[in-house]
């Protein structure tokens, strides 16, 4: 038996290397896989014991691998067992996105049994440089993707699985051409919550009523307006946090490694902080911390507040 443990923070990232492993074997495969979530461990167990109808090698995915240690002895046992079984060719992917970390002490011993059977591959979307994932992506299906469209993109996502899935909708969208244009990023990807925000922000420092009133519109469907008040709040500090860092010297790639953020979005962050006055920001920072203050004290009524500051 051929067993592979992989550690990862993004089931995207997990996938790539399972796609890697699989690619690597020659001759006819049975794939299946299976969520220690739903399934039951003997149901992998009695999937290995089986002898495929044409002596396939079997490729089986094993998804939520951390939750091994749950099942009861007898079913560790088996399973155990059949991962010393050095005569069998075939393949077993023991996948987690939580993580071995948290297993608790009294079951460290049965993971260690299983790693020793096993290749361990810890892989983190933090050691990857999504910029390249996406130029690499879009290069290998004959596509290209301008500097502003993949920032775009970058600012809005920080995981592999989102950007994928993104890149696949801009792909089909530009099949005849093959171009991914900052354009075609704004018409076919949502926004994230954070996105729409930050326009917000951009839109009352410009005082462009009309706009700040269609964006609030379309944020009050899914947020109350006390949650998008925090996160008016939230925004602004952190607008004024980065125009102080840039007066400072701070470059981009230092901003994102303060904020925790990707390149694509500390790109906009800085950008934004150049483009407006620190007295501007704090005017604003002042006025929504006081308003808050009194919304809590119910003197003002969270809506109307937030509709009276865009106003003003």
């Amino acid at each position: 038996m051929r067993t592979f443990i992989i550690s990862t923070d993004d089931y995207s990232v997990g996938k790539r290397k399972i796609e890697e492993i699989r690619a690597s074997i020659t001759g006819d495969v049975d794939d299946s896989s299976y969520d220690l979530e739903e399934d039951s461990l003997y149901n992998i167990v009695d999937d290995l014991n089986t002898v495929s109808l044409f002596d396939n090698i079997k490729f089986v995915v094993c998804k939520s691998a951390e939750k091994i240690v749950d099942f009861k002895d007898s079913a560790l046992k088996e399973f155990i067992n059949i991962l010393g079984d050095q005569s069998s060719n075939n393949y077993l992917i023991l996948i987690t996105t939580v993580g071995f970390n948290k297993i608790p002490q009294d079951k460290q011993d049965i993971y260690k049994k299983i790693k020793s059977y096993s290749t361990y591959y810890e892989i983190m979307v933090k050691n990857i440089s999504l910029e390249e994932y996406i130029e690499n992506n879009v290069k290998e299906d004959g596509y290209s993707i301008d500097s502003d469209a993949k920032n775009l993109l970058l600012s809005y996502f920080d995981n592999l699985t989102a950007i994928e899935t993104s890149l696949d909708i801009l792909k089909s969208y530009k099949m005849e051409d093959k171009i991914i244009k900052k354009d075609d990023v704004i018409k076919m990807i949502p926004k994230p919550l954070d996105e729409n925000v930050y326009d917000l922000i951009n839109a009352v420092l410009k005082k462009d009523k009309k706009l700040i009133f269609q964006i609030y519109d379309n944020l009050k469907t899914i947020n109350a307006g006390a949650n998008i008040l925090s996160l008016l709040i939230n925004k602004f500090q952190e607008l004024y946090n980065v125009n102080m860092l840039v007066k400072s010297g701070i470059t981009k790639d230092e901003i994102s490694e303060i904020f925790h953020v990707k390149p694509g979005r500390a790109f906009y962050m800085v950008k934004d902080a150049k483009n407006n006055s620190l007295k501007d920001i704090k005017d604003n920072l002042d006025y929504l911390n006081k308003l808050d203050y009194d919304i809590k004290r119910g003197v003002v009524d969270s809506e109307l507040g937030i509709e009276l500051y865009f106003l003003r």
